[in-house]
């Protein structure tokens, strides 16, 4: 049930480990053990670090402290199976609730210890942090999606106008080619933010970046003023606050940013961008008065769902969403506060 004293404290990889105590402890997953009640007896630093407790906090305690809702009864299954069945082992995807209230989703697996009587004798285990798995399988899957069907509606349109000017009288010709010119706009910007989501967003929440996000915000709203110089940004930011934003944090502020622009009916849109800092997170705001973002898109982005987006400002919220997600964030869509515009806030996890 304890673990040793002295330089293998209670709760650390010691002498249980055997000659492999130092292997374990280096492990990149999360490796744990629970005694014959259920509770914590070992666990790794990895385990430590996906969690967010100390492993003071940890050991003793049940699983129920880092398992989501209903989560610790389905592990509980699995072990019953596996002790039913005569098997030694099982699996299961499950969610990692963290000490700051982040949800991780985690693959869990584990081996029954040997048992004398074939009773319950406690397990080991290990804990793989998917987000990166589960990152990429979202994002090609919305890129096929997305493409997949802008593309084919695209051309088609390209086709058919095409088509017409063959045969047009001159007005007809200069409609037609005008569509043809904003198709083929359409299809590149689209391209182009395929591209930018394969190539410039990727998930590697190790690596730190110090940002100071207000410098950043200030520097892109210089840019975005000389391309849409019609367009009013307002800003309203700390004087300085430095955060762990990846490389691509700025993407994602310029696609949120340009969608309310470029989505917005009025010749003079206006677009807000105000930083909010609390213990745990730092909230960038993009509030909008553009027509509001379809439900069932912003039904895919708040629950990670992987509908078909029809459009390429799909494409830009979803940037956006997996800028945040490299480092354990979030993006929130709402609607703002008077009901007249859309409101998009990052949550970048704060410490």
């Amino acid at each position: 049930m304890s673990g040793e004293q002295g330089s293998n404290e209670r709760g650390g990889v010691g002498a249980r480990a055997g000659d492999y105590s130092h292997l374990v402890e280096e492990a990149e997953d999360g490796l744990y053990m629970l005694d014959a009640e259920g509770r914590f007896e070992l666990l790794n630093s990895a385990f430590v670090e996906l969690t967010g407790y100390a492993r003071e906090d940890l050991i003793g305690a049940d699983p129920q402290l880092v398992l989501g809702d209903g989560e610790v009864e389905r592990f509980n299954r699995q072990i019953r199976s596996a002790i039913a069945s005569d098997e030694t082992s099982g699996s299961m995807l499950t969610t990692v609730v963290t000490k700051g209230g982040q949800r991780k989703p985690v693959e869990i697996r584990f081996s029954l210890l040997p048992s004398e009587n074939d009773e319950y004798n406690g397990l080991t285990g290990v804990a793989r942090d998917v987000r990166a798995r589960r990152h990429r399988e979202q994002k090609l899957d919305v890129l096929s999606r997305v493409l997949r069907h802008n593309v084919r509606n695209r051309l088609n349109l390209i086709f058919g106008h095409a088509a017409t000017l063959k045969d047009a009288d001159e007005q007809r010709y200069r409609t037609a080619a005008d569509k043809i010119e904003s198709a083929a706009e359409e299809l590149m910007e689209l391209s182009e933010k395929a591209r930018t989501a394969q190539t410039e967003v990727g998930f590697n929440p190790s690596d730190h970046n110090q940002t100071d996000i207000t410098e950043l915000i200030e520097h892109l709203a210089v840019q975005i003023r000389r391309e849409y110089p019609d367009a009013k940004i307002k800003l309203d930011l700390p004087t300085e606050l430095i955060v762990n934003a990846p490389t691509s944090y700025r993407i994602a502020i310029n696609e949120l940013v340009e969608n309310a622009i470029e989505h917005n009916p009025n010749s003079q849109p206006t677009v807000w961008i105000r930083v909010e800092q609390t213990d745990a997170a730092v909230r960038t705001i993009v509030e909008d008065e553009c027509p509001p973002i379809p439900e069932s898109d912003r039904q895919a982005i708040n629950e990670g769902k992987e509908t078909p987006l029809m459009h390429s400002l799909g494409i830009g919220l979803w940037l956006a969403n997996w800028v945040a997600d490299t480092v354990g964030g979030e993006l929130e869509l709402n609607r703002r506060a008077d009901d007249g515009g859309n409101c998009a806030v990052i949550v970048l996890p704060h410490r």
